[in-house]
């Protein structure tokens, strides 16, 4: 699918919002953004992956599993025209690098096909000079252990085997993140590992990882911290003061005791998993025509983390992406540049989409081997 709804950018009444700028800080903090590579469209991968479905919608009809639609159409995550495009974005926003979301470098299911798209997406980022880092998910653990019928120890050497793959081709990488010469890794969990094995894994990761989980399972052996995400609580709806009381106090708690934070930034939360039958919802956060990504922004930024992470990129189904989308526009990637990188030219950003447009970048076409 071309970027024919790039013809839909001279429409922008959002970049009016949010125009006050942060006071800059020095030493800025990292700031690098959640993307998830894990979408796939008929043209690129043969078929219309659940993350555009989530087997409720057709996008050939139109539809989609998700509130916003991106300015690219829903695009393939394997497509380097698609790549190379969000990577120009980040860079030109200011954007530090990225941290990835990864199962491993096989398996079943979107596996195989996560780890391919990472990979062509790591090497994007090098080339443009940006960092990276992963968040691994030990779910994998899990879904093996049911749908395969492993018993769990299979299971669990099965993570702890992509565990020890990241940390002999990636967290080697010059171009990994770094704290105090320790590659960052993080983990969306530990949700299946219990204490002991997580350990066990740990022990045997040869890089020395400072490794960060969600907040509420941070304190256990062998995490040296957490990264704060999306404050959201299932069914409700979050109020600006609870998110903002909930940051704060977090952040103030990991400061007292001396232990690493990541902060972080986000635009809103607005799932579609009900919609699509697929779950329940997760609750939701007002995007307040971009005040909520401003406030937390600002919040992260002040709070003396040495990372921000923006969650996210490209959350379709959850509503927390920054990339450009036909509703949002560039409101949120504007804000971020005007942050970053108050000094660079306004119209860098849509230059940098116009010139896809008229190279005639798919949405699905030059898929990596």
């Amino acid at each position: 699918m071309r970027l024919r709804a790039l013809l839909l950018l001279t429409t922008w009444a959002w970049l009016g919002a949010a125009e006050d700028v942060a006071p800059a800080c020095s030493p800025r903090p990292l700031v690098l953004v959640h993307v998830m590579p894990w979408f796939e469209s008929k043209a690129g991968s043969g078929r219309w992956g659940w993350h555009w479905t989530m087997e409720k919608t057709d996008p050939d009809k139109g539809g989609l599993a998700s509130h916003d639609r991106p300015v690219f159409g829903p695009y393939d995550s394997g497509d380097r025209a698609v790549i190379a495009t969000q990577v120009a974005l980040m860079q030109a926003a200011g954007i530090d690098g990225a941290i990835i979301d990864w199962n491993g470098p096989d398996g079943f299911d979107d596996y195989v096909m996560i780890h391919r798209n990472t990979t062509l997406l790591i090497a994007e980022l090098k080339r443009a000079g940006l960092k990276f880092a992963l968040c691994a998910e030990d779910n994998p653990g899990h879904r093996l252990m049911k749908e395969r019928k492993l018993t769990r120890a299979q299971a669990t050497a099965k993570v702890a085997a992509s565990f020890a793959w990241a940390d002999a081709h990636w967290l080697t990488d010059p171009a990994h993140v770094r704290i105090g010469g320790r590659p960052v890794l993080f983990i969306f969990g530990p949700q299946y590992l219990d204490e002991a094995e997580w350990v066990s894994i740990r022990a045997t990761l040869t890089q020395n990882p400072l490794v960060y989980a969600l907040p509420h399972l941070s304190r256990r052996p062998g995490i040296d911290g957490a990264f704060a995400w999306i404050p959201v609580s299932e069914g409700k709806s979050v109020t600006t003061e609870t998110w903002t009381k909930e940051l704060s106090a977090l952040y103030a708690g990991e400061a007292k005791d001396r232990r690493p934070i990541v902060a972080v930034a986000f635009p809103g939360y607005r799932d579609f998993y009900a919609q699509a039958g697929a779950g329940k919802s997760y609750g939701s956060v007002e995007y307040r025509d971009g005040r909520t990504f401003a406030d937390s922004f600002d919040q992260a930024m002040r709070s003396g983390a040495p990372i921000v992470q923006i969650a996210t990129w490209n959350d379709y189904g959850e509503g927390t992406g920054v990339e450009p989308t036909l509703e949002r526009g560039l409101r949120d990637l504007e804000l971020i540049r005007r942050r970053l990188r108050p000094e660079a030219d306004p119209a860098e950003i849509r230059r940098i989409l116009d010139a896809a447009k008229r190279q005639g970048t798919t949405a699905s076409g030059d898929k990596g081997q």
